[in-house]
Formats: C-alpha cells, structure tokens, sequence
C-alpha cells in the first residue's frame, strides 16, 4: 500500500493527462469524478489532452469555448466553484510527426510509430518530476492511442500516478449534449424520450498496472528513446546476462544498455571479467595477490607513471592487507554505484561483483557466464 506521502492528492502538482479522439466530453466526466464525486477528491492544477487535429479542433471549442461562449471546462468551474486549474489551447497536444505535420490517421504503421513516441514522450514528460502526481484517462481516442498510453504509464509511472477509464450509462454516454452532471437538475431530451441528468450514472474505473519504472534502466528513464525503442531495449534483460566491453572508448554494454566509465573502474571490471573469462577460481583476499593484479589492468588504461596509478602503487606496496581489503570494497562500491544508476537496482543485480564462498572462504567473482563476457 502507498504511504501518506504517497496518495496522489496530496502532491503539489496534480495532472490531469486526458486521451481523447472527437468526444471532449469525456475530460469534464473525468474532472467531474475526479473533482467532484470521489473520496478523496483529487482537484488537478492542470488538464492537458493528447489528441489529432480534428479532436484538437472539437475539444478546444467544446471546452475552452468561444467569443460567445465561455465553454463547458469553464461551466464546469463555476458550477462547483472550482478554480485555479490551469487548462487553455497550449494544453491541448496534437500528436505530430518530427517535422511538426499534425497526425489525423494513425492507422498505418508509420502513424502508429509516432503516435506511440508522442503518446510516451508526453508521459515521460509529465513524470519527470517528483513533487507531481500524473493521472492519465484511457477513456478516448483510438484503441491503440489508448494502448500506448497506458503502456508508457507502465514504462514511467511512480507510485502516486494513477490510470483509469470513464464510463457513463446510456443514454448519456457519448450524447453531444451531456458533459457532466451539473449541481441543478437538467431536462435531457434524447429521440423524444425525457431524462433528468440525475440519472446520469458516472463510474471512474482504475486500472491496476504494473510499475515497471522501478527496473527499467534510468539510462532509457532520462534518455530520448522512443517507445519501441525502449520496448526493445527491455526486452534484451529478458535475454541471459551477457557483457561486452570496448576496451578503446572504456564502455561496458550490459545486454546492450551502455556505460562509460573512468580508468580506475574500467579496469576493476575488466580485471574482474577477465579473470571469469580465463578461468581463474573467485577471488579471495586474504590468499591472492590481488593488488599486483589490479595493477596490471590499471596500467593498460591510464598513465603507470601518473599521479592516480603511483597512488594505487603505493596502497599495494606500503599499506596493510586490511587496509587493502577496504581499497577494494570502496571500489566495488563505487563501481556498483554507476551499474544500478544506468540500470536500476533490480537490472543490475545480474551484472554485480557477487560476495561467493570458494574453498570455505569469502571470495569474489562475477557470475555472468564466462561465454557471455566479450572484451574487445
């Protein structure tokens, strides 16, 4: 269960993110739920939409209005004396390609692809930053549009984003005249037949999803990888651990996802692979003469006559065995530190220097497979 701090009413910054196709209604039967008839009440300090051109177009007059018409979004605020919630046309995204033309048919492949990077790029937008909560409504738009965002809210959501449907009873659902229940009953005339807008019946659906954004790596969280991108990106961690280092520009790829790192830890993981990938038994600290190993990688990666070398000289020459023991941990400290900040904590695990017991005696070793380590 969430904690306190967690609830999404209780952030700062509370987004509305509605995808809709030609029904703008559905974003005041949403804030209507949201705002009005839930408990606790979740009041957005801003609504934005994702949507075509053609949607773009209906929803801003629907809702924002015109010269002679102030709109249902802002019927809606006087009704339940709601204000401050930031909603106007900048708030309203058509979905585009990369040179700007607006998107109306996403039903070829092509209009699906950049649908699905437009729909993720907004999301990750919007989750950016931690003093917000994100609610996203599915209930409009085309199918795969509402996939996609959904998918993305998997990818990027935290624990205070939510995600949910709308659904409203016949013959309210989808009627070009019905926005939402108002606090005064309205006559409701729909093929003769009379209704009171008191039987209008709105239900906020949850929907439970899976918060992937705990063990998807934060390179691909903060990068500019579109959805499938990312997609295919995840679904290499589903693949056996494999490493593969490029000894030139000092990168390690973990299942493709790449880090740069400086000499000293280039060259401890190095030193460490190369050991599995030879065949030599974990390492054990108190029997192996580990720092004349360290040393021997080190130099192919920095300067054996700098300042940063003499200093790991001088460690293995003149210091205690203890006091070499803390080198070591401090820097496979400092090494997992950079793996679990490209590759989340859960990711990385797999790819970690593993504490192991050889010979009845604390060792280390990387347990990927020596076939699976490649240094090139």
């Amino acid at each position: 269960m969430a904690s306190l701090s967690q609830q999404p009413e209780h952030y700062s910054k509370r987004i509305l993110l509605v995808v809709i196709g030609m029904t703008p209604q559905i974003v005041t039967e949403t804030l209507y739920k949201l705002a009005v008839d839930s408990d606790p009440i979740y009041i957005p300090t801003e609504i934005h939409l994702i949507t075509t051109e053609e949607g773009a177009n209906s929803a801003e007059i629907a809702l924002l209005g015109t010269a002679n018409d102030k709109g249902w979004f802002y019927t809606f605020c006087d009704d339940y004396k709601i204000s401050n919630i930031a909603f106007n046309k900048d708030n309203i995204h058509i979905i585009a390609d990369t040179e700007g033309q607006f998107i109306d048919d996403n039903q070829s492949s092509e209009h699906n692809k950049i649908a699905s990077d437009f729909i993720t790029n907004k999301i990750k937008e919007f989750t950016q930053d931690n003093s917000t909560s994100l609610h996203v409504s599915l209930a409009g738009g085309r199918k795969t549009m509402s996939y996609y965002a959904g998918y993305a809210l998997s990818l990027y959501g935290r624990w205070q984003d939510r995600l949910s449907h709308v659904l409203v009873n016949m013959p309210f659902m989808n009627n070009e005249n019905f926005f939402y229940p108002r606090p005064k009953a309205q006559r409701f005339v729909v093929n003769n037949h009379h209704y009171s807008t008191d039987e209008a019946n709105i239900i906020l659906s949850n929907i439970p999803y899976v918060r992937m954004r705990y063990q998807v790596p934060e390179a691909l969280l903060e990068g500019t990888a579109g959805f499938q991108e990312t997609v295919a990106q995840i679904q290499k961690f589903n693949q056996p651990p494999s490493v593969a280092l490029c000894i030139k520009q000092r990168k390690i790829a973990f299942n493709g996802v790449a880090l740069k790192l400086a000499p000293a830890d280039f060259a401890f993981y190095f030193w460490m692979c190369k050991r599995k990938q030879t065949g030599l038994p974990p390492l054990i600290l108190d029997a192996d003469e580990f720092m004349s190993e360290y040393l021997e990688a080190y130099a192919h990666f920095t300067n054996p006559h700098g300042g940063n070398f003499e200093k790991v000289e001088i460690i293995a020459n003149e210091k205690s065995a203890e006091e070499q023991k803390s080198w070591f941990e401090a820097r496979k400290s400092t090494l997992h530190k950079k793996i679990i900040k490209t590759l989340g904590d859960n990711l990385a695990q797999a790819f970690l220097i593993r504490l192991v017991e050889h010979e009845k005696r604390t060792a280390f070793q990387i347990e990927i497979a020596a076939k699976r380590i490649e240094i090139s």
